[in-house]
């Protein structure tokens, strides 16, 4: 029987700057666009709740200095450009993370990429046609014939819906690698002109990075299960959508506060406790190491109180702070982050996934050491 295998994985980011660095292009453009100083102390106290201490950016501006020839489009504009030149800029040059993301995971794998038969792929940064996987079938030198499928505009969650569909093709037993490839440039959509809590919040939780997984029908740990869930009641809860009103130059987020009270009372309480029931089933009653979707400190904390509660450690989420407070939450690559950061160091021989996003979607997944 054909089984799926992690056989390599890699992460890439931009250049860093500090969240004191963000603070102050934060507090210095509100106070251009109007914004009264109590909006900047607003959105200084949630980027320092955050905990995160550096995040990563494509773009020049918030490093002060040139950052890899990439053009600065944030300067002039005040931090405000036109959405064609978000999108403009994230066409040219974002799929550069993605493609040596995929390089460093082809080179970890150490296989050919003439084995690599599909390219999945995610981003919610962006988008055009021909996309992203196209610039990496491309940049990669993979066959004519390399089947591919990209997930866009899914949010958070979607680098595990990635990962289930590698599975599922590699089970289908016609694959001899598929390459994930998340992607996120989230400081192309930051939006200073809107005071809204929201986008306050979604300025100071995000940053850009890439991760792509290779899977192959051998590997270092086996997926041996994965699934999807919609939490009841949750739809309006987290929200993307387009620019929708006159003057609005970028994509609007919106992340109510009661995300990680909803997502703790589904896996401990309601619909979730069953798959906690399973993934420990699994394990023979043992509790697997975790890798979660560093979606921000609210969240963590929430979910970790049912983890804690179901008999797992008080740090089983270290690997997620650590990554929230090293990279920010990069959307869909995040929850893969996280799984690169955990897997090298993993003295147990189990592993379970948790990625979230808007639905409110719950995708997981349960690893093996071999």
């Amino acid at each position: 029987m054909t089984r799926a295998h992690i056989a390599g994985i890699a992460t890439w980011v931009p250049k860093p700057y500090s969240t004191e660095r963000f603070i102050e292009i934060d507090r210095e453009m509100r106070s251009r666009h109007g914004h009264d100083a109590t909006i900047a102390d607003m959105a200084a106290s949630f980027a320092r709740n955050t905990g995160i201490r550096r995040r990563h950016s494509l773009h020049p501006a918030w490093h002060g200095q040139e950052a890899d020839g990439y053009p600065d489009i944030m300067t002039s504009s005040d931090f405000d450009p036109e959405l064609w030149q978000r999108h403009a800029f994230f066409c040219e040059h974002a799929p550069k993370i993605a493609i040596e993301a995929a390089r460093a995971a082809i080179a970890d794998w150490g296989g050919s990429v003439a084995d690599i038969s599909h390219v999945i792929t995610t981003t919610t940064s962006g988008w055009k046609e021909p996309g992203l996987a196209c610039a990496i079938i491309d940049a990669l030198g993979l066959g004519e014939h390399t089947a591919k499928a990209e997930l866009n505009f899914n949010g958070c969650f979607c680098g595990a819906t990635c990962l289930r569909m590698a599975r599922d093709t590699i089970l289908a037993g016609e694959s001899k690698a598929v390459l994930v490839v998340a992607m996120e440039s989230a400081s192309t959509l930051f939006e200073f002109v809107d005071p809204s809590v929201s986008t306050l919040l979604a300025n100071a939780l995000f940053g850009d990075g890439a991760a792509a997984v290779v899977l192959a029908p051998e590997g270092r740990w086996c997926f041996e299960r994965s699934g999807a869930s919609v939490v009841p009641g949750t739809r309006k809860l987290l929200t993307f959508t387009p620019p929708l009103e006159p003057g609005r130059t970028s994509y609007d987020m919106y992340l109510d506060r009661n995300v990680g009270k909803q997502l703790a009372h589904y896996l401990g309480e309601s619909g979730g406790r069953p798959l906690l029931d399973a993934i420990l089933d699994y394990a023979k009653g043992r509790h697997p190491a975790l890798a979660v979707h560093p979606g921000g400190p609210n969240i963590l904390e929430a979910v970790q109180a049912v983890f804690e509660s179901r008999g797992w450690p008080e740090d089983c989420l270290a690997s997620s702070f650590h990554t929230l407070h090293e990279f920010g939450n990069m959307g869909s690559a995040a929850m893969l982050f996280v799984l690169a950061n955990t897997l090298p160091t993993l003295d147990g021989d189990t592993l379970a996934t948790f990625a979230f996003g808007p639905g409110v979607t719950v995708e997981w997944g349960y690893y093996r050491r071999t």
